[in-house]
């Protein structure tokens, strides 16, 4: 009985179904157009949309990152350096986590460089500003030198290669300063992101 009851009701919704797709195509091409319209309209006022975590942004915490990734990497190099005499499995085991270390922590970095900062905070202007144009190209290379200086640095023990990250690192700090102190959430906004986006280059 009660088979025969769902069987009735799945046959009463398929034939619904049908019973609607006829009258919409007998109900002629005006109401498929103003369906289509809508969708348009619809898909066309939804804003472009910002990478998650959209609205509670910490540029400052990100470049802090970013230092403690390099100075992870520098400690990784002093280690591996220290132990590279040894050749015991212990000290082998240990030099290989090491660097396995400097290089999640170079791929972090760079990961950090492109789709937080470069994706997201760096805007190329429009028009035919030069002044805003020269200001993009120059925090575009400042990025890049980022990249390249973590990719050095995870490829070599040379204490230069770490210090050149962190150097890298320090010329983009000043563009992300720290919150205030008395940053606070008002109507959804964190106050303190607001600023940083305002006085930061392509902000």
């Amino acid at each position: 009985m009660k088979n025969t009851v769902i069987a009735s009701a799945v046959v009463a919704t398929l034939l619904g179904g049908y019973a609607a797709v006829d009258a919409l195509d007998a109900a002629a091409p005006d109401v498929r157009a103003v369906v289509e319209a809508a969708r348009s309209n619809v898909a066309s006022a939804l804003p472009a949309h910002c990478e998650v975590p959209c609205g509670i942004y910490d540029d400052h915490a990100e470049v802090e990152g970013m230092r403690l990734d390099a100075m992870t990497m520098r400690k990784a190099s002093a280690q591996i350096t220290a132990l590279s005499g040894k050749v015991d499995a212990a000290s082998l085991n240990t030099i290989t986590r090491w660097a396995m270390v400097k290089e999640e922590h170079g791929r972090k970095l760079q990961h950090t460089v492109a789709w937080y900062f470069v994706a997201q905070r760096v805007k190329a202007p429009a028009g035919g500003d030069v002044a805003a144009r020269e200001d993009y190209h120059r925090q575009l290379a400042a990025f890049h030198r980022i990249t390249v200086a973590a990719m050095k640095a995870a490829q070599n023990l040379d204490p230069a290669a770490t210090d050149e990250l962190l150097a890298a690192i320090d010329a983009v700090a000043p563009w992300y300063p720290a919150k205030k102190a008395d940053a606070g959430l008002v109507e959804g906004r964190h106050l303190a992101t607001e600023d940083v986006w305002r006085t930061s280059p392509g902000g």
